[in-house]
């Protein structure tokens, strides 16, 4: 199967399974390495700039080195221990995150969002020994503080005792870093039940980060990376930030996202390259002060966490003149992306699709057997390779049914075409049944996004007595814009077969997603 072209040599490893596996043959060793070099080579050079700070990378570097001191010294933190962060996108998050790496620590990001029993579950199940907090998520950590036994220190940003730490002066012992140790538990959005916390490898975001920084052909220097997803997503840790360092590129952290800031931010700044979902883009291109010649600096935005409607690839060309729209597919599970379209062009000549697989994995598409289908036939869509997630943390009935062989089940039906592109067709819990007919919610959803009244669009299966399921439509309207249930079914009719149409029709004011920016579909039905 065709595959992404790199400009990087490419060499096989054997596997601690039994297997060969492809690597970047240049890759650091670790990502405490990663940094080392981007310091030696760029550290003159603006690395991270928040809201209140801005930090060339030898500053920054110098910052990780002491607070990995203070965390070793002052709380005891040793080579595989688990330590949570939950923090703001901000210079804290990054100077936490690469302390922990240099240490052979285990970084264990909590979602900003969460109340006490969700992050006191994670916490506990990870068996964090130390957390990282800003302040204003105080109150959260106190009400669980009894239930979090294993939490022996909570650090708060901004304290004196945080000051404390950046300052230390004594250098932690060397620690002997393999490339395959445990970098991160990330957990996943858990939109099906409780959270499962893949353990993701140095070597895995290594690879995500090379990838990244090539599709969107970096050069220290010259580009500026701006950071519109939260740092406890794969997508905002990996791809925007450890790829940005790994190309020694500054990247811009956003607290929250809003197209008027992220616009306001790109002309400010200069800002070059983005990665995030495509409601993003998608929502910056219809915000009322959206002006092109305002954002002349802009040249290319990666988007993957959701499909990515031929409407939006249109509007990016239109709106946009010169720059690159590039949809892809990743999951936390592999690190982030493993499928990536090139250019908008490459998009916009392969419609629907995702692209193709990055130089280090491999990708198959199987029947309900495990037998490869044929090329233009739907199955479920697996996924190998270096950037696969270990395991699920604590979890091994749960890993033994996710990692079949080290082939990651996506949970995903895709089919593929002679060029080796992908296209996702839904999930599997997402295909809606109507009186054996198979529907794909995708192929709704797209007919939906070409009506210009609509901003956002998410479709559906709800229960029918007579055909099992219906097609149900739920619709965020373009503001100032009005529209009919009726009106809607007309549209869709006139490009959709009659079972395919939606039977019901909701209007919101918004769509509910996750932190990765994806539709929880069980709050629609």
């Amino acid at each position: 199967m065709q595959k992404v072209q790199t400009k990087h040599k490419l060499e096989e490893v054997t596997t601690p399974w039994g297997y060969n596996e492809t690597v970047y043959a240049d890759r650091p060793g670790n990502l405490a390495e990663l940094l080392a070099n981007t310091a030696a080579r760029y550290g003159s050079l603006e690395g991270i700039i928040s809201l209140d700070s801005r930090l060339t990378y030898k500053e920054f570097a110098s910052l990780v080195d002491s607070f990995s001191s203070g965390l070793y010294h002052k709380y005891g933190i040793r080579k595989g221990d688990r330590v949570a962060l939950m923090l703001r996108n901000g210079w804290e998050f990054s100077v936490g995150f690469f302390a922990l790496m240099k240490l052979g620590a285990v970084a264990v990001p909590l979602n900003i969002a969460y109340k006490g029993e969700e992050a006191a579950f994670q916490l506990s199940d990870s068996g964090s020994i130390a957390l990282i907090v800003d302040p204003e998520f105080q109150d959260v950590i106190s009400e669980i503080r009894p239930q979090i036994e294993t939490v022996r220190n909570v650090c708060v940003t901004g304290t004196e005792e945080f000051s404390e730490l950046l300052k230390t002066k004594d250098k932690a012992a060397d620690v002997q870093l393999d490339e395959m140790d445990s970098a991160v538990i990330m957990y996943t959005s858990g939109t099906t039940g409780r959270p499962k916390g893949a353990v993701l490898s140095h070597r895995g975001l290594i690879a995500e980060a090379m990838c990244a920084s090539e599709l969107l052909d970096w050069c220290a220097g010259r580009d500026k990376h701006l950071c519109p997803v939260p740092l406890f997503h794969v997508t905002g840790l990996v791809m925007n930030f450890c790829g940005s360092v790994y190309a020694g590129v500054p990247v811009v952290f956003m607290n929250r996202f809003t197209a008027a800031d992220a616009l306001k931010v790109i002309e400010e700044e200069k800002v070059t390259t983005m990665i995030g979902v495509p409601t993003i883009i998608w929502l910056m291109l219809n915000a009322p002060d959206f002006d092109h010649d305002k954002l002349k600096s802009f040249r290319c935005f990666a988007a993957g966490g959701s499909a990515t409607p031929e409407e939006l690839l249109k509007a990016c060309r239109e709106k946009l003149p010169g720059s690159e729209l590039c949809p892809g597919y990743g999951l936390t599970e592999a690190c982030g992306m493993i499928l990536t379209t090139v250019s908008l062009d490459d998009a916009l000549s392969h419609k629907g699709s995702v692209g193709r697989v990055i130089p280090p994995m491999e990708i198959k598409v199987v029947d309900g057997s495990e037998r490869e289908v044929a090329i233009g036939e739907a199955g479920e869509l697996l996924v190998r390779g270096c950037q696969a997630f270990k395991e699920y943390w604590n979890n091994p009935e749960a890993t033994q049914k996710t990692l079949v062989n080290r082939w990651i089940h996506t949970g995903d039906i895709a089919k593929t075409d002679e060029e080796g592109y992908v296209f996702i067709l839904d999930r599997i819990k997402d295909m809606i049944n109507r009186g054996g007919e198979k529907i794909w919610s995708l192929e709704v959803e797209n007919v939906l996004y070409r009506n210009s009244k609509i901003l956002e669009a998410a479709a559906v299966g709800v229960p029918d007595t007579v055909f099992g399921e219906e097609v149900k439509a739920v619709i965020v309207l373009k503001p100032g814009a009005k529209a009919t249930m009726e009106e809607i079914q007309q549209f869709c009719g006139r490009f959709l077969a009659r079972y395919k149409v939606p039977k019901y029709v909701e209007f919101r004011d918004t769509l509910p997603r996750n932190p990765a920016g994806k539709v929880i579909k069980n709050k629609l039905k």
